[in-house]
């Protein structure tokens, strides 16, 4: 403190200078009288160690309280069927009305100064009148409706009929009591004024609440003025607050950054939640601390009282964490390969902090003396309205979120939905974008595309290999045997094919073929990959139907007007003798080969063949045409 009075000092003839003059309430002061108050006021602020005084008064009572007090007074005064000293109500509205205007003089004839302790004086009754009327609101609020409008005062209050209590200021050696006495008015009549007995307390009630010696000095200086319900030096100090207290809690924030600086690459936007919400935390939470500090009156305590201050700060603070995690997620997703889930987590952090911002809003109504269930009933209705409203837009947003959760489909997948074909480009809030096969592109709303079939080829774990091979009626038994034993060993052997549902089967006979039918899965859900080991297979299943020399029939009737070419003899006697063979042998493998034959057979096919450029375990990739032209076909 005494470093600070130094650097007071020092600072004197510079404020002289930059202050020449100022007004305030059209008073004139000079630039000394200035410095001084200014100086005096940054003093001040070092030297607040008196805390406020607990009160269960929240912002509902004291509304509430004053806006029937202000009706009470203006019938009162309105009517004009009482004087003024007549009831206790007559002289509490003289009191306040005397008080608003700073008339403590007149305050002060409706004070009982009569038989006061030798160590107080009748002549002060003005600043007894005025001490006690800021002790009184720095712990209560006057509810005129309180106040007994009969000239005899209450009668049912356990007092004797000439004293009537207005409410009690508690000290820490207990309540004490604040009454209004019908007394002598000097003139052969009564009057109710503020007990004696109240005004001799006065005293020891302000050594205890009353105000700082240093915040006395500056309140004379100062012009009297109020601001908020706050007296002059008051204002004078909190707003010095306000600038100090942002240069202070700059000054941890710029700290806090350089220490975030080392840590910024592994959480993003650390050192932006230093400047901002941190910040901001810091000074809000300084002044609310500050503005308790002050012996502030009830009705401007009545808002920090309820912390609404902290409810602010918490509330930045809160948003400011929020925030920085969505930075955090955002960077995690992007380095995932996962740029489709931050299209949507922005929605969701936005939803959450909205969700933040009322449940915080909630709890200041609460300890502001408002009704939850009545709040959250107009709340219901509003919100209703609003869903109703806005019940399309809403529709989109949880299609989005529907999307997001059950992962269906992302951007960049190829699939079907309805009768629309094409890639996924993006997944909005309001609706998903597709490019169809010819370019167009299609937007569909999120609300109808979570809602229906939808049909996504990317994530197709293998291929299918189908083909009905419709062989020539001029084909022998044998042969088609022979094809049918070479198929099912060609399938068997080939390392690409899988095991599951392999077939090669005679399935038909038709009047124009013999239909064969070739089936198996291929290890591969990559299409272009897919192309390649069908293209050997059938290259492998050609080569099979020239050595057996076995004919694919012509498609529907052909008239044939030239001479039928003859069978190669030959080739059938050798198939029928090979059959003949396997059947003395009991080596005739139908329906099937057996386990072990199987077995032997698996892998024994070279793939890709000899020869090729191609190693294993290559994939020639093409465009994405390619595979959007396949399936449509």
């Amino acid at each position: 403190m005494l470093v600070l009075i130094s650097i007071s000092s020092q600072l004197l003839p510079l404020l002289r200078k930059i202050c020449s003059a100022y007004v305030i309430n059209g008073l004139i002061m000079s630039s000394k009288r200035l410095a001084h108050v200014l100086l005096l006021s940054f003093t001040f602020i070092a030297c607040l160690t008196q805390p406020g005084y607990a009160s269960d008064i929240n912002l509902k009572k004291v509304s509430d309280a004053e806006k029937r007090s202000e009706e009470i007074a203006e019938s009162q005064l309105s009517l004009g069927l009482t004087k003024p000293g007549e009831t206790p109500l007559s002289t509490m509205i003289a009191i306040t009305e005397a008080a608003e205007v700073g008339d403590w003089q007149t305050a002060a004839e409706y004070a009982d100064l009569r038989f006061l302790p030798k160590s107080m004086s009748a002549e002060k009754g003005p600043e007894y009148m005025r001490k006690l009327g800021i002790l009184w609101s720095k712990q209560q609020i006057l509810d005129l409706s309180q106040i007994s409008d009969s000239p005899t005062g209450h009668a049912n209050d356990k007092l004797p009929s000439y004293r009537d209590l207005i409410g009690t200021l508690e000290t820490q050696q207990g309540p004490v009591p604040v009454y209004l006495q019908h007394v002598p008015d000097g003139k052969s009549g009564k009057v109710w004024k503020i007990s004696n007995a109240t005004i001799a307390k006065i005293p020891e009630l302000w050594s205890e609440f009353g105000y700082h010696p240093y915040a006395e000095k500056l309140s004379l200086m100062l012009p009297e003025f109020y601001l908020m319900h706050m007296e002059n030096w008051q204002v004078i100090v909190f707003f010095s607050a306000l600038f100090l207290g942002w240069f202070a809690s700059g000054l941890v924030s710029y700290l806090a950054k350089r220490i975030a600086q080392r840590f910024e690459q592994k959480i993003s936007g650390l050192m932006q939640f230093c400047g901002r919400s941190l910040r901001w935390f810091i000074y809000l939470s300084f002044l609310q601390h500050l503005a308790l500090s002050l012996g502030l009156s009830v009705r401007a305590r009545v808002w920090f009282d309820n912390s609404t201050l902290l409810y602010i700060a918490n509330t930045i603070l809160a948003l400011g964490i929020i925030e920085l995690y969505c930075n955090y997620k955002s960077k995690q997703l992007h380095a995932q390969d996962k740029g489709y889930s931050v299209a949507l987590l922005r929605p969701l952090v936005a939803i959450i902090k909205i969700i933040v911002v009322i449940i915080i809003s909630l709890m200041w109504l609460q300890s502001s003396g408002y009704n939850m269930a009545t709040v959250l009933t107009g709340l219901g209705v509003g919100s209703l309205a609003i869903a109703l409203a806005a019940q399309k837009p809403l529709e989109n947003i949880f299609g989005a979120l529907t999307l997001y959760a059950a992962k269906p489909i992302k951007p960049g997948d190829f699939c079907r939905f309805d009768k629309t074909l094409g890639v996924v480009e993006e997944i909005g809030l309001r609706s998903t974008r597709i490019r169809k096969l010819d370019r167009t592109v299609v937007h569909i709303p999120n609300s109808i595309f979570s809602s229906k079939e939808l049909e996504n080829f990317s994530v197709i774990d293998r291929r299918r290999y189908k083909h009905d091979l419709r062989i020539s009626l001029n084909t022998s038994k044998q042969q088609l045997q022979l094809l049918l034993m070479e198929l099912r060993k060609l399938l068997l052997s080939h390392p690409r094919v899988l095991a599951e549902a392999q077939r090669a089967r005679f399935i038909g006979i038709e009047r124009d073929a013999f239909v064969v039918n070739v089936n198996a899965y291929i290890d591969t859900g990559d299409i272009n990959e897919y192309f390649a080991i069908a293209e050997d297979l059938n290259f492998h299943i050609l080569s099979m139907l020239n050595q057996l020399d076995v004919h694919i029939a012509p498609i529907g009737q052909n008239v044939v007007l030239q001479r039928a070419d003859s069978a190669n003899l030959e080739v059938q006697r050798q198939a029928e003798q090979l059959v003949q063979e396997m059947i003395e042998d009991n080596q005739l493998p139908f329906p099937n080969y057996t386990e072990e034959e199987r077995n032997a057979f698996k892998g024994s096919i070279e793939y890709p063949p000899t020869g090729s450029i191609t190693k294993p375990k290559d994939v020639v990739r093409f465009s994405k045409e390619d595979e959007e032209t396949e399936i449509r076909s």
